[in-house]
């Protein structure tokens, strides 16, 4: 029996992706500017390291969407508290 290696995106090519396609959407989704939530490489780094432990970018995709979310609520809660 011969054991086929299948592996999935490094951490540079997840850091890319994410980058690339996995903010924007997220942003677009949530309404939410560059100037309001901007993730630098060291944030998405950490995250890719210690949040997702799959070969694919589902989970990162998740982890953004979360941590899009938590700021979009916080951002509304202290709209609401300023009126």
């Amino acid at each position: 029996m011969e054991i086929l290696r299948l592996p999935g995106y490094t951490e540079n090519e997840k850091m890319e992706i994410a980058k690339r396609f996995l903010v924007k959407r997220q942003r677009e989704a949530t309404g939410i500017t560059d100037k309001n939530l901007s993730f630098t490489d060291e944030g998405l780094l950490h995250i890719i390291r210690h949040y997702t432990q799959e070969s694919g970018v589902r989970n990162l995709e998740r982890e953004i969407q979360n941590i899009s979310a938590r700021w979009r609520a916080k951002s509304s809660r202290r709209k609401i508290r300023q009126s």
